[in-house]
């Protein structure tokens, strides 16, 4: 979508995770196309090649650098229109009676809390200019796929955390939905690859449906439509898969 506001600040959108592959690419697109984007990294500042975002550092095991990302929202003139909820984190992939408890916290903290967190720095300007959110999970949610407990409970638990929040927000005009993609070729893809075993990232695509994985773009633009298409305006508290049967 491109910005259409011709008079005043141009429409704001929030990116968090944006220093990751599908955050970056969303980031990308918006700016392109004449958005406002304040953007979150976890732990490395973006450099000079990065989308003109306005970087802000937040860290979902740390609550309160969600102040960051409140207080820069308040400073942005421009309805905020849209959010988008990118942050998450991979397990190790090993059998439940392997990972440690630890592993299921860190991943649900990423994966699950990090919503929360933005939620409570966001509520406010989000009910004010009736935001749209669109949250990024995963097909892992619903797969369930053996080795992956951590990641399919957590992404299982953030689709109940959007259908609820969508409950809860739809008297204030907001409409919150996630986007539940399957694998994306990026650089997590090939480290989870890594983690199963796979030496020959190509041989593991051409068993796919379409015999190649998601694009960024693909999935990027999917999550803008979903979050400012006008013909989507009526839909909350969906989960939206996105790939192919095989």
């Amino acid at each position: 979508m491109t910005a259409t506001e011709n008079t005043g600040p141009a429409p704001l959108a929030v990116v968090t995770g944006a220093s990751g592959a599908v955050g970056r690419a969303i980031t990308t697109h918006l700016t392109d196309t004449g958005w406002q984007v304040i953007a979150t990294y976890r732990t490395t500042a973006p450099g000079p090649d990065a989308p003109p975002a306005t970087w802000v550092h937040y860290d979902s095991a740390t609550p309160t650098t969600a102040i960051g990302l409140r207080n820069a929202v308040i400073r942005t003139a421009g309805p905020l229109r849209a959010v988008f909820a990118c942050v998450g984190a991979p397990s190790s992939k090993k059998p439940v009676a392997d990972t440690r408890a630890a592993e299921f916290t860190a991943v649900y903290q990423a994966n699950v809390l990090s919503l929360v967190h933005t939620w409570h720095a966001l509520a406010d300007r989000a009910r004010a200019d009736r935001t749209s959110v669109v949250a990024v999970g995963s097909d892992a949610g619903r797969a369930a796929r053996a080795g992956n407990g951590p990641y399919s409970a957590a992404k299982a638990a953030l689709e109940s955390l959007v259908v609820t929040l969508a409950k809860e927000e739809q008297p204030h005009g907001v409409r919150v939905n996630l986007l539940a993609p399957s694998l994306i070729d990026s650089p997590l893809a090939h480290h989870v690859m890594a983690l199963k075993g796979v030496t020959d990232p190509d041989a593991y695509y051409a068993q796919l449906p379409w015999g190649r994985p998601l694009t960024l773009d693909e999935v990027a633009s999917t999550c803008i439509e979903l979050a400012t298409g006008p013909h989507w305006a009526y839909t909350t508290g969906h989960i939206y898969p996105l790939g192919a049967v095989g």
